[in-house]
């Protein structure tokens, strides 16, 4: 059976996470948080936090979002992001809410927030789900 805390176990342990210094916040009922520093390590050429970055940390936190319907399981199938303000230094928090489903896939709204609570950037994405 999939937990929260088993999900939460699962991403904490990945690589990828790690190198992006991601935290887990909190997950439940269709709704996650996540949060991380600024490393001058993640930033583009023009000194800015790189929008993959950005990226993938919506993904993420929307995928979380996924699991906390029960899914073992969670793919992004589509995913659309917009760039609002670049980030160059503090903490970045990540929150995404559920926003349909239906019995496999989910539709997610995901926003990232600088240290100043100011949002910096959302993403709207599709999402399958599998036990």
């Amino acid at each position: 059976m999939t937990t929260m805390k088993s999900v939460q176990q699962r991403f904490e342990e990945s690589p990828f996470w790690q190198t992006l210094g991601l935290e887990y916040i909190h997950a439940e009922d269709g709704i996650a948080e996540i949060a991380f520093d600024y490393k001058k390590e993640l930033n583009n050429v023009v000194g800015t936090m790189h929008g993959g970055v950005f990226m993938s940390a919506l993904d993420t936190v929307m995928g979380i979002a996924t699991h906390t319907l029960g899914f073992k399981d969670v793919i992004t199938i589509q995913l659309e992001t917009r760039f609002l303000k670049p980030v160059t230094h503090g903490r970045v928090k990540g929150l995404a809410r559920i926003i349909s489903q239906t019995r496999s896939t989910t539709i997610v709204e995901g926003r990232l927030y600088d240290e100043e609570d100011e949002l910096v950037g959302f993403a709207t994405g599709t999402f399958k789900g599998s036990n």
